[in-house]
C-alpha cells in the first residue's frame, strides 16, 4: 500500500506538471481541443462528443487519454469551466469508446480554490483519476472504472493538514483494502499506520448489484502475523468475508481456500478455527475511530479493554464433531459458549462457515442503523492448522495489521444504511432505460 500512496502523489505531480505546461494560465476553446486531440480519436468519434457538449460555452482546462474500461481501445476525460458559469466550479466528463463509439460515461462538478488547474485528469494503470484541490494544503484525489456498462468508483485518497501532521486517508471500494496514515509535515516522520480492509454490512436478504464490491478478501503477506515461512500462497490459504445484518443479529459468511484441511480426531481446538475481534463502539466512517485527543495532541496506540470482544469458533471436523462459538470480552467479565447454529463444510479447495452473532451478546441490543454509516472496529482472523499432532506450527491470516488491545489496529465492519452503498455505480445506460420506461407509461 506504501507504492499505492508514492503512485497517487506521482499522479497530482504528473497531471500539475503537464496541465501547467499544456494551458499556462488559461484553458483552451473547444476548437482548439478537438485538433490536440485529432492524432487520438478518428473524427466521427470527435464529433461524438461535439454532438453531447451541444453549443455550451466552455474552455478546457485539463484533458487525458486512456483506456480506463479494459477494452484495448482509448477513452478520454476532460475538465471543462463553462463561460458565465458556477463560480470557482470546473466540470468532468467521462467519455469511453463502446462498439466504436464515444459515449458519456460521466459528468461531475468540482470546486477550486484559486485557480482552475487545481481540477486534473490523469489515467494511469487502467484507472482515471481526477484531482481536485480543496483547501490550502488539502488534496483529493478520486479514481474510476469502467465496466460492464457502469462507471465505478474505485477508490479515493486524502491529504490534509491536521495541526503539525498531514494526515493521508484512503480507501478502496473496489478491492476494499484502506490505509490511514499521520506523520509529521515538517520531517516527513510516520507517526501513525493502519493497513485494513472493511467488510461491507448490508441488512439481511438486500440484493447486492454487480459493480459493488460486496465481500472482502484477504491473500496479503502484510496480514500473516504468523506461519509465513510456511505460507505459500493463495491456495493454502487465503478466504472471502461477508456481512449481513437485521435487528437481532450479526451475520458472517468466510470462504476458505486451504489446501489441507485438518478433521482433528480427538481434540478440535487443534483443528482449523477462526477469531472475530470486534470494537462495538458506533464510529463514523471519517476514520475517528484511529485517534484520542485533540488536534494538537492526538493519541493512535490506546489501549483499551472497553467495548472489546472476541469471538472464537472451533470448526469440528466437518462431519460429527460440531462446531462450537465462544464469546470472550476483552475485560474479562464475560466468557461463555454461545448457541448459534453454525453452518461449517468443506468444498473443492477448502472449507466455509456460516454464523451469527446477536447484538444482545455484545451489549449492542440497542442496535439500529439510520440514516447514517456506522463502523465498528472488527478483524477476522483464520487459522489453518495442516498437522493436528502440530497444532503450535500454523498459520494466521486476518483482514488487518491487527495488535491485540489496541482499537486502532483493527480492520472494520461497515453498516449500510438501506438505500445506500458501500461505493458508488452509475450505469451509462440508466437514463434512457428511464426515458424509455416513462415513455411506456411507466
Amino acid at each position: 500500500m506504501l507504492v499505492k500512496t508514492k503512485n497517487i502523489l506521482t499522479v497530482i505531480s504528473l497531471f500539475i506538471i503537464i496541465q501547467t505546461v499544456a494551458f499556462s494560465q488559461s484553458g483552451v476553446r473547444y476548437a482548439d481541443f478537438t485538433k490536440r486531440i485529432e492524432r487520438f480519436f478518428h473524427p466521427d468519434l470527435i464529433e461524438d462528443i461535439t454532438k453531447e457538449m451541444g453549443k455550451m460555452d466552455f474552455t478546457v482546462w485539463s484533458w487525458d487519454v486512456g483506456d480506463f474500461s479494459g477494452d484495448g481501445y482509448s477513452d478520454i476525460a476532460f475538465a471543462i469551466r463553462r463561460t458565465g458559469g458556477k463560480p470557482r466550479t470546473m466540470e468532468v466528463y467521462m467519455f469511453v469508446d463502446i462498439d466504436g463509439y464515444l459515449v458519456k460515461a460521466g459528468q461531475f462538478e468540482y470546486e477550486f480554490v484559486e485557480l482552475p488547474l487545481e481540477v486534473g485528469v490523469a489515467f494511469r494503470h487502467g484507472i482515471l483519476y481526477v484531482t481536485q484541490k480543496f483547501r490550502q494544503f488539502d488534496w483529493k484525489i478520486g479514481s474510476f472504472k469502467f465496466e460492464n456498462g457502469s462507471l465505478i468508483v474505485h477508490d479515493h485518497y486524502y491529504t490534509t493538514r491536521k495541526g503539525r501532521l498531514t494526515n493521508e486517508h484512503y480507501r478502496n471500494y473496489y478491492n476494499l483494502r484502506n490505509t490511514e496514515k499521520y506523520l509529521t509535515t515538517s520531517s516527513g516522520r510516520t507517526e501513525f499506520w493502519a493497513d485494513y480492509l472493511t467488510i461491507p454490512s448490508y441488512s439481511r436478504g438486500r440484493q447486492i448489484y454487480k459493480g459493488i464490491t460486496a465481500e472482502a478478501f484477504s491473500n496479503y503477506i502484510e496480514f500473516v502475523p504468523e506461519g509465513a515461512y510456511w505460507w505459500e500462497g493463495d491456495a493454502d490459504l487465503s478466504f472471502y468475508v461477508s456481512s449481513a445484518f437485521d435487528d437481532e443479529y450479526l451475520y458472517f459468511t468466510v470462504y476458505v481456500i486451504d489446501d489441507i484441511v485438518v478433521q482433528p480426531y480427538k481434540n478440535i481446538a487443534n483443528g482449523e478455527a477462526m477469531e472475530i475481534w470486534l470494537d462495538v463502539t458506533d464510529y463514523s466512517s471519517g476514520g475517528e475511530r484511529f485517534t484520542r485527543g485533540s488536534e494538537n495532541n492526538l493519541n493512535f496506540k490506546a489501549r483499551t479493554t472497553e467495548n472489546i470482544f472476541r469471538i472464537d469458533i472451533l470448526l469440528g471436523d466437518f462431519i460429527n464433531k460440531l462446531p462450537t462459538m465462544i464469546l470472550n470480552s476483552a475485560d474479562g467479565s464475560d466468557s461463555r459458549e454461545l448457541n448459534s447454529n453454525i453452518i461449517a463444510d468443506l468444498t473443492d479447495n477448502g472449507y466455509y462457515a456460516m454464523f451469527k452473532i446477536p447484538f444482545s451478546a455484545l451489549g449492542r441490543s440497542d442496535f439500529v442503523v439510520r440514516d447514517t454509516v456506522i463502523e465498528w472496529g472488527a478483524t477476522v482472523r483464520v487459522i489453518d492448522v495442516d498437522n493436528e499432532f502440530r497444532p503450535e506450527r500454523r498459520t494466521v491470516l486476518q483482514t488487518s495489521l491487527f495488535e491485540e488491545g489496541i482499537p486502532s489496529s483493527f480492520g472494520s465492519i461497515a453498516f449500510i444504511p438501506d438505500g445506500q452503498w458501500f461505493g458508488k455505480t452509475y450505469n451509462v445506460y440508466q437514463d434512457k432505460i428511464m426515458q424509455a420506461l416513462e415513455a411506456f407509461g411507466f
